[in-house]
């Protein structure tokens, strides 16, 4: 059986510190968020239909909704956009660099409304120097196993430390 340390112990001042080696995550095309943002907006879109508007809004409204669902399919879940992230890598300091499929690197800090389950994990980051945040949907058939659990791993327990200490 092999064995993979994620981290290391040590106290300092009396408070446990986790000492953990950078993290590099790949992320792959998610067929499963394909499927649920496709049923989120077929739902939105079936939610028109009884409500008394012209026919030429809700044509509008459809059209709408399906720009946004090729916009976040190709950015989110296909990962075929150029602004589609493809890579993560977080480093001991908490600072989190962004890989984009056009090859761009975009060094961003991690929010706090950063969520972290074990079916989804999402996580809310801020660019430097932008204004807006940027999220990053992550399920389980987006990313291998083993990197999946050292990333909530490292979001859990690392970062949540680091939150607390005021890093």
């Amino acid at each position: 059986m092999r064995r993979v340390i994620l981290f290391s112990v040590s106290v300092k001042a009396g408070k446990v510190i986790l000492n953990m080696p950078d993290l590099f995550i790949h992320l792959q095309p998610s067929y499963r968020l394909v499927a649920i943002l496709s049923l989120a907006h077929l739902i939105a879109a079936s939610f028109l239909w009884p409500l008394a508007l012209p026919l030429e809004v809700k044509a509008i409204i459809v059209v709408l909704l399906i720009i946004s669902l090729l916009y976040y399919l190709r950015k989110d879940a296909l990962l075929s956009a150029d602004d589609a992230v493809i890579a993560l890598q977080l480093k001991e300091d908490m600072c989190c660099i962004v890989t984009t499929r056009s090859g761009q690197s975009i060094a961003c800090r991690i929010l706090g409304s950063t969520f972290v389950a074990p079916y989804l994990t999402v996580m809310n980051l801020q660019p430097a120097g932008k204004f807006f945040m940027r999220s990053i949907v992550i399920l389980p058939d987006s990313i291998k196993v083993d990197e999946f659990r050292r990333l909530r791993v490292w979001l859990r327990w690392k970062w949540k430390q680091d939150q607390e200490t005021g890093q």
